[in-house]
């Protein structure tokens, strides 16, 4: 079972590594979207260096490779825990991807994407988390760092099995990681990543 969940957590964080951002970017506007804004490669800064035709086909994309993985995981793993460790690697791919040097994006939208396949119904609920955060906080990655914190404790609290919870805590983990470079950045709007 060992190899099999390395297997699924190797072919995950591939996925993830695809940079949808870089190449919409390249593609539509022969920019690197690297280069300006955040310098992130998920879909806000492809909308800022690139458009908003460019902005959807990355989240498309970002959110795509990230349902894939837990498809796939779910299909060929031999254990409910393959998606307990497909999820998180795909995000890491996303957020460190080997094709682009290790620049990548946040990882919220294939967070997202993962869960609203596996439990469809947080959505809202860390949505509205994530808003409380933001208006405590009024800065976008503190809120979505403190968001992946308080994202263990929900499943926790809606009693999801073990398998879940290590999901939520890699998943959280993950996420709030990427957004410390963050944590000192300022905007001109808090919401504005």
């Amino acid at each position: 079972m060992g190899l099999n969940l390395l297997l699924v957590g190797l072919i995950a964080y591939l996925l993830g590594s695809i940079p949808f951002g870089v190449i919409t970017g390249r593609l539509w506007k022969r920019v690197d979207i690297r280069e300006g804004g955040s310098g992130h490669t998920g879909a806000l800064n492809t909308w800022r260096m690139a458009g908003w035709v460019p902005a959807a086909l990355t989240i498309i994309g970002d959110m795509g490779k990230a349902v894939l993985a837990v498809w796939l995981a779910q299909r060929f793993g031999m254990s409910p825990w393959a998606v307990t460790v497909a999820a998180p690697a795909v995000i890491v791919g996303h957020c460190w991807p080997i094709t682009v040097g290790f620049r990548g994006g946040m990882g919220i939208a294939c967070a997202v994407a993962a869960f609203l396949v596996l439990a469809p119904m947080l959505f809202p609920i860390m949505v509205a988390i994530w808003g409380l955060w933001a208006l405590l906080l009024r800065h976008a990655p503190r809120a979505s760092a403190a968001t992946a914190l308080t994202f263990p404790l929900v499943l926790w609290i809606l009693r999801y099995p073990p398998h879940m919870l290590t999901l939520g805590i890699l998943v959280g983990a993950v996420i709030f990681i990427r957004h410390i470079p963050d944590f000192t950045r300022r905007y001109e709007r808090f919401w504005v990543g």
